[in-house]
């Protein structure tokens, strides 16, 4: 059979005939170029990068290179690191392949997302799309770039498209499931979660969103139960104890939350969201431990350089926090709320924060432009936001 066919059964997720149907063709020769690109690409996927870069290697032997050398050689520079390589390599194959190969398209995209490059990256995908359709990995990384550029409206068809052609792809579920979680749309994301489940049983990534999702809606009871459930499947997976942990300190169970938090330290397997549950828990306490609450919430903004949260409440804390210097809090306080408005340029508590602190360091021309941004920003269900910003500008004068 060609190398086309051998193509075509991977394109269609056929994978375990494809590798049997390449095997078989280099079982009968060694040299046969179609199987060893095809068995390059399904070594690159399964994270074997020597075995993809020695099949390669015989492929191309005596320098004779097509589109589909260059796109596994691509895959195995960016593995390395090599982001120029492996862009230039996507570039060769985007301008001469005929007919156009949508991998192409779709490999630069993941490595410009990879830069943040998200516009380059959104462009990419696009084209990708264009060219196949019917890929659902394609219209879900484009769905990602496109959340990524806070672009809402367009992301949640190609989520929808992605989920309808390969309705068995855990991460559709979770980011769908996340999405609609920030949106307030609760009952579709749990409802779309179960739906998952029955495609899915007991998958943890869509269990742990799920248990997220019911907490949220007040069934504390069940999303207990699932988080204890993971945590027991998997000790070791940091994700799953951070989530009891959060569950815990929500039913009260402050101690064994506490507890979990600090073990999880002690095994090197802190997240943000651990370390999180930690510093709200310290600051709960009677009375406060106010120093082990900024340490943590500290920890927790190193973690995830792309968590807000943290940093806004560190921040909060600073500013309230009465022992020690003023001047060096609000100062401590200033900067990491404004590393926060960086992480969330679309999130008003951090701006809020920052324009009390900054009317608390005697800076009011400052504070006032600030209040009137959130004034700006502020979403209208959010009237307590609006009120306290409302405030601020009138004590200010």
């Amino acid at each position: 059979m060609t190398t086309q066919s051998m193509q075509a059964l991977l394109k269609a997720g056929e994978v375990d005939k494809a590798r049997a149907l390449a095997e078989s063709a280099l079982s009968k020769n060694q040299d046969d170029r179609g199987a060893l690109l095809t068995l390059a690409k399904l070594a690159s996927v399964d994270g074997d990068w020597a075995r993809a870069e020695q099949l390669v290697q015989r492929a191309t032997k005596g320098g004779v290179e097509d589109a589909d050398s260059r796109l596994v050689k691509a895959a195995l520079a960016s593995e390395k690191g090599d982001a120029d390589e492996a862009r230039a390599l996507y570039t060769q194959v985007i301008r001469e392949a005929k007919p156009p190969r949508a991998e192409a398209h779709f490999g630069l995209g993941y490595l410009l997302a990879s830069q943040e490059d998200f516009a380059g990256a959104r462009k990419a995908l696009e084209k990708a799309v264009e060219l196949e359709p019917d890929m659902a990995a394609y219209r879900f990384h484009l769905a990602r770039v496109l959340l990524a550029l806070e672009d809402l409206k367009p992301a949640l068809p190609q989520l929808e498209k992605a989920l309808e052609l390969n309705p068995l792809y855990p991460p559709v579920y979770v980011v769908w499931g996340v999405v609609l979680q920030q949106l307030g749309e609760l009952e579709t994301a749990e409802d779309l979660l179960r739906q998952g489940l029955k495609l899915l049983p007991d998958h943890p990534d869509l269990l742990n969103i799920l248990s997220s999702i019911l907490a949220a809606r007040g069934n504390v009871p069940e999303a207990f139960g699932i988080a204890k459930h993971l945590a027991r499947e998997f000790p070791d997976d940091a994700s799953a104890q951070g989530n009891l942990a959060r569950m815990m300190m929500a039913t009260g169970h402050r101690e064994e939350a506490l507890e979990l938090c600090r073990s999880l330290a002690a095994r090197g397997l802190s997240t943000a969201q651990s370390k999180s549950v930690e510093a709200m828990l310290l600051e709960a306490q009677e009375p406060p431990d106010v120093e082990g609450a900024v340490n943590a919430w500290r920890e927790a903004m190193d973690l995830d350089p792309d968590d807000w949260a943290s940093a806004n409440n560190l921040g909060n804390l600073l500013m309230r926090w009465e022992e020690g210097d003023a001047e060096e809090r609000l100062t401590a306080a200033t900067e990491i709320l404004e590393e926060a408005c960086r992480r969330a340029p679309l999130r008003v508590e951090p701006l809020l924060n920052l324009a009390l602190v900054t009317a608390r360091r005697g800076d009011k021309v400052k504070a006032k432009a600030l209040a009137k941004d959130v004034l700006k920003q502020v979403p209208p269900g959010e009237k307590d936001l609006r009120e306290q910003a409302e405030r601020l500008l009138k004590t200010l004068g």
